[in-house]
Parts: C-alpha cells; structure tokens; sequence
C-alpha cells in the first residue's frame, strides 16, 4: 500500500457523557503523525522465556496544519475566546477530544479513501515560531502535539476505507454522532417552458436557507460540506420554478445560513416543461 493524501482534519471536544461537541475543521492538513506506544513484561522460567506480554499503552499524536481556527483555543485548551479574543490563563486545562480525518490510499493503481478516528486525545499548547521577512517568502505552520488514549471499552481508533471522499468524511462526521439529514425532492413540470416546480420535505429551519445544482454530474454534498455561491450552488427561496432540464439530477441542500454548511440534502430527477 501507499499513502498518496492527507485531507480534511477534524476535531470535537469530547464531553463527560462520552458524546462530542459540535465538530470543525482544524485547518487543512500538512502532516499527522500516529505513534503507538506499548507496555511489554516478560515472564521467564527454566531458563527460559515461559510468558510475553504486549499492550497498547497510548499514542504520541503530531498534527501540523494550515492554521488552528480560534474556537479550538477554546474546545481544546480552555482558554476564554470571544469573536477575535483569546485570553490565556494559567489556570486554563486543556480538554480532551476527538479527531478524524482522511487519508487517500493507493493499491495496484486504485485510489481509495480512508476515514480516520481517534477516540480521545488530549493535545499541548502549541509552540509558536515567528521570524522577520527576508528576501524569500517562508511559511510558518502550527503544529500540536497530543496524547491518545482509551475510552470505556478499551477502542482508541478506528478507521474505515471508502470508494469516493465525500463518504469517507460523512463516516467520519458519523463517528461524532453527526450525520446527514434526508430532503425528499419531487420534480414536476413548472408552469413555463424549462421550467421544474420542486416540492421539498421536510421544511428548513428559520437559521436555515437552499441551495440548489443541477445538471448530469450534481452529486449530493458531504454533511458540512461549504455550499455556496463560490463551490457552485445556487440559492433557491423554496417556492421559485428553476430553470433545469428534463433527465438531468437536481440535488436541493439545506445550509446553515451563518457559514453555508450542509446539514440536509436530496435528489431528484428533473421534469421540466417542454415546449408545445
């Protein structure tokens, strides 16, 4: 086998229940290391080695990343955060959490994504590295260290191999107890030529807004998946007629207002009205 990617990590405080916060994306990978570490006793006997032992004990945990978002000041290390404050105290603790990502692997030509998950870690204060600017740019990346260790039950990772990444980040998400709502979409011909009337349920919710692609290739999004203008959706009231044709899929996202995340998505195939 051969690793060929590193992509999308993720991070949730975990809670005293053993169920996770709210997920979100730490920054965009440039390195993860995962070191298990195991205790070893030996029992020997008539000059001899009669028992062997080997138990996983913890994993060392290096994460390097594009930047550290600054909520994680507050779901990782305690610290006090406002809209753009961080206050540090000496007091702070750092929490305990989880962390997935996706790894891409290749084998005899086939590439295939790997969803990753450690149950519980607690990460350090990252160091911080700054230098003046000289005559070439150089880029600084934080990069954390951390602990894994077991919950109830013993498991401290897991992970799972998928054919396309938007399921390995969705199992990912479901590791967290996040998982993608369902929309039920209907197409039916719209009162003007290449037009479609969709009817969608359930109903969004008043923080939530859609979105709308369609075409031959439209595939359903990633939960958390960013949809918006910019990644090619296009907004859509819930009662307007879109313009589509008929045969092609039409995918309807339900977003989070505040940051266009997915939480809600489904497909249809679309039935336009033709000309007479």
């Amino acid at each position: 086998m051969a690793y060929v990617g590193l992509r999308k990590p993720i991070i949730a405080q975990l809670k005293n229940d053993g169920s996770y916060d709210d997920p979100f994306a730490f920054g965009k990978a440039i390195g993860l290391q995962v070191t298990p570490n195991y205790a070893e006793g030996s029992l020997y006997a008539d000059d001899g080695q009669a028992e062997y032992d080997k138990e996983f004990s913890y994993a060392e945990v290096t994460l390097n990343t594009s930047t550290i978002p600054i909520n994680a000041h507050e779901k990782m290390f305690g610290h006090k955060v406002t809209e753009k404050n961080v206050k540090f105290n000496g007091d702070d603790q750092n929490n305990d959490v989880g962390v997935g990502w996706i790894s891409v692997e290749k084998v005899n030509g086939i590439r295939s994504f790997i969803g990753n998950f450690l149950n519980k870690v607690k990460f350090s204060e990252p160091s911080e590295d700054y230098a003046t600017r000289g005559e070439s740019i150089e880029y600084k990346t934080p990069s954390i260290t951390g602990r894994a260790s077991t919950v109830d039950g013993g498991d401290w990772k897991e992970t799972e191999t998928f054919a396309t990444e938007a399921e390995a980040k969705n199992w990912v998400y479901e590791k967290f107890g996040k998982t993608m709502g369902t929309l039920s979409v209907q197409s039916a011909a719209g009162t003007e030529t290449g037009k479609t009337k969709l009817t969608v349920t359930p109903n969004k919710g008043e923080s939530s807004s859609y979105m709308y692609k369609t075409g031959v290739n439209a595939s359903l999004p990633g939960y958390n998946d960013v949809c918006n203008v910019n990644s090619g959706w296009t907004p859509w009231d819930g009662t307007a007629e879109i313009t589509a044709k008929t045969g092609d899929k039409i995918v309807v996202v339900e977003i989070l207002t505040e940051d266009s995340t997915a939480i809600k998505a489904g497909e249809a195939t679309v039935a336009a009205k033709e000309a007479e």
